[in-house]
């Protein structure tokens, strides 16, 4: 009896490891699930991408601060905060209508967890929390909060070292509260994120389709989870990578994303200091 449980825990540990990429539920020592919070409502994705592009502001930059801007750019990082040395764990946080963010979860595999990092503190998020499939919960952030929210697993998000190969939803809020938003795809993609306005506006950007295979060679590049995804289209230094950008190109266009930093109105603004997000199957 001893060795058939001790063959059962076994398994179940292989199960719930071999694939860190594609988890059944939240990770071991994730705070208790009993926690979880309802899912708010889900959004209509036909009705918010129905709205087209040009009836609405878009914007090269507008209002938001970006992370790692070149210094060709219009944005700059104003750092006002201490990074994190640990990150903040929810489920969910109450929405009364504050400045925030809906995040669904659109992967239907199961349970994804998204990180939130302010700008200039690549290694130790600010925030993070996991979402089951189909399920949308809401995230609180500070005044004026500058960052980005990415994708990803535990194993290498909580790892405290930089994860930049990733789609990047960047949003920051400024002075008045409003707040500025973007899908960027410069650090690399690992899937579609949508994000949209609130405020009654009907603005949105970003993309849900699948364009992770069938790039050209050279396209790619590895996560540390071993995810093959589309590699950043900028360098460090500001070089273009133009195979991954030019196929990001064709495949979405630059009026929905960030491909690099010389492209496009991808930046739309809220009103309200609020967006919601939709993050569909990716490769975290």
């Amino acid at each position: 009896m001893k060795s058939f449980t001790l063959l059962a825990s076994l398994l179940a540990t292989v199960s719930a490891t071999a694939f860190p990429n594609h988890p059944s539920g939240p990770p071991s020592g994730t705070p208790n699930p009993t926690s979880t919070p309802s899912s708010l409502p889900g959004p209509d994705l036909a009705k918010i991408t129905s709205v087209p592009q040009n009836s609405f502001q878009s914007y090269p930059v507008g209002g938001l601060h970006r992370g790692n801007p070149h210094s060709n750019t219009t944005s700059h990082v104003t750092k006002r905060w201490t990074c994190n040395g640990s990150p903040t764990f929810t489920w969910g946080d109450t929405d009364n209508g504050g400045k925030g963010i809906l995040i669904t979860n659109g992967d239907s595999a199961g349970w994804r967890g998204f990180y939130v990092y302010h700008n200039g503190c690549d290694s130790v998020p600010y925030k993070y929390i996991w979402v089951n499939a189909g399920e949308t919960e809401f995230i609180s952030l500070p005044d004026q909060f500058e960052g980005r929210i990415v994708r990803g697993v535990d194993s290498s998000m909580l790892s405290g070292s930089p994860q930049l190969l990733a789609s990047w939803f960047e949003v920051s809020w400024d002075q008045n509260g409003v707040a500025w938003g973007d899908v960027s795809l410069i650090r690399g993609c690992d899937g579609g994120v949508l994000m949209w306005s609130t405020d009654g506006s009907g603005a949105w950007k970003g993309f849900t389709q699948w364009i992770l295979d069938g790039a050209p060679t050279g396209a790619y590049d590895m996560k540390n989870d071993g995810q093959w995804v589309l590699k950043a289209t900028e360098n460090a230094d500001g070089s273009l990578n133009t195979i991954p950008r030019d196929w990001e190109i064709q495949q979405v266009g630059i009026e929905y994303v960030y491909v690099d930093d010389y492209h496009g109105n991808p930046v739309i603004s809220g009103n309200d200091g609020r967006f919601g997000t939709y993050w569909p199957a990716g490769r975290p």
